[in-house]
């Protein structure tokens, strides 16, 4: 969210390129999926066992263990999620069986993501 305003103010500038009729477009900057609250900082130890099953320590070492199985984040399609959140939304699925679309909402990503990162991170 926090690229909202740049990204009407990018719309505004093709907007006032296209009434000028300079020709060509401006390439708009791809969205990055980030955590709006990252759970290692923002939670305190016993609210990210609760919700991950898993000590903040024990997350971190699964996640440097699995990272080179990971796609990164800098890949050419779609929107891509970085590799920590892609194991904390699967491990989150796997520990509290919540439904995918609602697990989706919390890390603002689509139900077709959080199934892709079940998939990735399940066969990592």
């Amino acid at each position: 969210m926090a690229d909202y305003p740049d990204y009407w103010d990018q719309v505004d500038l093709e907007n006032e390129i296209d009434a000028q009729g300079i020709v060509g477009r401006v390439r708009r900057r791809r969205r990055v999926v980030t955590d709006s609250m990252n759970p290692f900082t923002a939670m305190s130890d016993a609210e990210f066992f609760y919700r991950f099953r898993l000590k903040k320590a024990s997350m971190s070492d699964l996640i440097e263990e699995i990272r080179d199985q990971l796609p990164a984040a800098n890949d050419l399609r779609g929107c891509p999620v970085p590799p920590y959140l892609q194991t904390l939304i699967a491990i989150r699925c796997m520990a509290t069986g919540d439904h995918q679309r609602t697990l989706g909402d919390c890390h603002d990503v689509s139900q077709t993501t959080v199934s892709e990162c079940l998939k990735i991170v399940s066969r990592a």
